[in-house]
């Protein structure tokens, strides 16, 4: 018989997991925005670079959630 709260924990870690990893991805592309905003910024083109610098800014809000979830499921043990 397996034992539901092992199965629970391990599948607390595999979606902490995820999340990490999602939120290394969302950390890249929020860089990769951000040099993109500060080029289009040098170039004149202000207002596309405030769209991409909000964008950016989404993409590190979101990178920072997933972690914070990530951390509060391996601390819940």
């Amino acid at each position: 018989m397996k034992d539901p709260a092992a199965e629970l924990r391990r599948a607390a870690l595999d979606y902490g997991a995820a999340l990490e990893k999602g939120a290394q991805v969302e950390e890249g592309i929020a860089s990769t925005l951000a040099m993109m905003a500060d080029e289009l910024d040098r170039q004149g083109l202000s207002q596309i670079a405030d769209m991409l610098q909000q964008a950016s800014h989404y993409h590190r809000s979101a990178s920072i959630k997933s972690r914070a979830i990530a951390a509060s499921l391996t601390t819940a043990d």
